[in-house]
């Protein structure tokens, strides 16, 4: 190895593991930021309090420019989202760190997936652990992200989308959360309530949702064409639960689903849909895409919804979804 490559690697040794932290999370606000510093201080590490996306991107850019190799993010979706479209964003071959998704906010798919049905503070102990104990690398894992394009906006790089009734529920639901005071607003159950206030209006024949005109091309997947309710594609495993609405067909690096509103006999496949167990009737010419591609281009989307964060689209022109740059992050 050269010299050179040695120094950097031993600079990067060196460097301390930092533990971002935004308090204004959902469950972080509720007092584990405050337990999750106390640990992270305690075993050396590095806090980083962020209150925003400015001092948020200060923070990757620190920890980009001193090659902190372990950084831990205790936050919601929508933060995890931002350092992730940071990262993504470099160039190809920049340095990037190891990241550990700690549950900070309400749904958490990220962190559901990496460190299935474990809390934050066991979590962040036993990265901090394996950090001490020079186990890190045993556990790594690589996640590609998913880029979503639509000229000339920059891409935009997350681990999930969701668009037609899914970023219509979405955005009702934030709607509902901001809209008053309550525990049926701002606690917990805030969000089954709002889906299940959906729900309702749904059976009554007027949930204020309506299904796009859409055209989706997903190459060797199969095409859809006319109203989507449904629209979700990821590069998340849902390696535990029994949430995964994705068929195991095909490969390419993300998984997509999408839905007909004319789907035929959707309530009836409805936990088959859920699960992930698609029948062989379940095909697009019985209003079912689902599985693994490259890429998916669509036509007619008005918006959509990437880990949580609502974003407007033009429909008079494609979004392409796609597999991004991957990241290496720390898994259980």
């Amino acid at each position: 190895m050269p010299v050179f490559e040695s120094l950097d690697a031993l600079a990067t040794a060196s460097q301390p593991p930092c533990l971002i932290v935004n308090p204004l999370s959902f469950r972080a606000s509720r007092g584990l930021a405050e337990q999750a510093q106390a640990v992270a201080k305690s075993q050396g590490a590095e806090v980083v309090v962020v209150d925003g996306p400015a001092s948020l991107t200060a923070a990757v850019e620190t920890i980009l420019a001193r090659r902190q190799r372990h950084v831990m993010v205790l936050a919601g979706d929508g933060t995890v989202r931002a350092v992730i479209d940071q990262l993504a964003s470099l160039p190809a071959g920049a340095w990037l760190p190891d990241l550990l998704v700690l549950p900070g906010g309400r749904t958490n798919l990220t962190a559901a997936d990496l460190t299935p049905g474990m809390d934050a503070l066991t979590a962040l102990q036993r990265g901090l652990a394996a950090i001490a104990a020079k186990r890190w690398d045993a556990a790594m894992v690589e996640r590609a992200t998913l880029c979503i394009e639509q000229t000339p906006a920059p891409a935009r790089y997350g681990l999930w989308v969701g668009a037609a009734l899914i970023d219509g529920a979405i955005r009702r639901t934030h709607a509902h959360r901001i809209g008053g005071d309550g525990a049926l607003r701002t606690g917990h159950l805030s969000t089954a309530f709002s889906l299940l206030r959906l729900a309702v209006l749904a059976l009554r024949g007027r949930p204020g949702l309506s299904c796009p005109d859409l055209h989706i091309d997903a190459g060797a997947l199969g095409r859809l064409q006319g109203k989507v309710s449904l629209l979700l594609a990821t590069t998340l495993l849902h390696r535990r639960g029994l949430f995964d609405p994705y068929a195991t067909r095909a490969d390419g690096g993300m998984r997509l689903t999408a839905v007909s509103r004319h789907a035929a006999g959707f309530y009836r496949s409805l936990p088959r849909l859920l699960t992930g167990r698609f029948s062989r009737s379940m095909d697009v010419a019985h209003g079912f895409l689902s599985g693994g591609c490259a890429q998916a281009e669509i036509t007619g989307l008005c918006g959509y919804s990437l880990d949580g964060e609502a974003y407007d689209t033009d429909p008079a022109r494609p979004v392409v979804i796609r597999r991004g740059p991957s990241l290496r992050f720390f898994a259980t």
